[in-house]
């Protein structure tokens, strides 16, 4: 397995490096469990657009998008994995087309409820593989997984991928915004297939 692979293929043989495979994914996150209501729920893309502007979308926006499956491994910085999870929900590109970014612009911050941000290269959120997921093993997501919808980034460690998901901004390399993991050392990238954990590790993008 190459260190730049997979950006989100299935049922792996091996974990990343470091990582052991567990049956299901443990439910962790910052803070305490939303109670998030659709029909006023909005999906927000500020920052470093390309118009200046900031985008909103309403729930019904985001769902008109066309909605992909996905099968993909899941793989948390605290050192488990999981295969084979079955996802779907439209993809981060979709939104980036709708809401494009500056020509500068390298990275993005996601955020969510109760403050909650993360780091994410703009590359990285543009991939195929990258979902705004609504779905898990075809049953709407439950509160406790990111209800009504959270980022999945595959090749990614998973606070990579806040749940309860509200929308990013779009940063340049001049902007220092960091989310709240990044904050207290944790890598700007976050490649599981890298090993990525840690600020100190270098290799940003």
């Amino acid at each position: 397995m190459s260190a730049d692979a997979p950006s989100g293929s299935a049922a792996e043989e091996d974990p990343p490096p470091g990582q052991y495979w567990r049956d299901e994914p443990e439910i962790m996150h910052y803070g305490r469990v939303p109670a998030l209501r659709p029909d006023r729920w909005t999906f927000a893309v500020g920052g470093a657009t390309a118009d200046g502007l900031e985008h909103t979308f309403e729930w019904d926006e985001i769902l008109a998008l066309p909605s992909h499956d996905l099968v993909a491994d899941m793989h948390c910085n605290t050192r488990w994995s999981v295969r084979g999870l079955h996802w779907s929900g439209p993809r981060a590109a979709d939104v980036i087309e709708l809401a494009p970014p500056a020509p500068d612009a390298t990275g993005v911050l996601v955020f969510a409820e109760f403050g909650y941000a993360a780091n994410v290269p703009l590359a990285d959120l543009g991939v195929a593989t990258a979902l705004l997921a609504t779905s898990l093993a075809d049953e709407p997501l439950t509160a406790e997984r990111g209800a009504p919808m959270r980022l999945i980034i595959p090749h990614l460690y998973t606070w990579k991928g806040p749940k309860w998901v509200r929308g990013w901004n779009y940063l340049t390399p001049a902007d220092e915004d960091l989310g709240f993991w990044e904050k207290r050392g944790y890598h700007r990238r976050g490649h599981a297939w890298q090993e990525q954990r840690y600020d100190y590790q270098g290799e940003h993008p």
